[in-house]
């Protein structure tokens, strides 16, 4: 009665796209939540908000918003 669900063999496709799975999971809700808090907040959207580090901190009102979006996906 043995099953045989474990494979030896490293399949790079899967790991691949597991990878690109999670990356596109973890940026898409990135995004909605920043769309949602800049919604909340009547901002305006801005790819900068994800990939500026400069605008990341708490001592401006956008690296506030941005870090609260960074909070709640982590909580996501």
């Amino acid at each position: 009665m043995a099953g045989q669900f474990r494979s030896y063999v490293w399949d790079p496709v899967l790991i691949l796209s597991q990878i690109v799975l999670m990356q596109t999971v973890y940026y898409g809700s990135l995004g909605l939540w920043l769309a949602l808090v800049d919604g909340l907040v009547r901002s305006s959207p801005s790819l900068d908000q994800m990939f500026d580090a400069e605008i990341l901190g708490f001592s401006t009102p956008p690296g506030r918003l941005s870090m609260m979006s960074f909070i709640l996906n982590a909580l996501t």
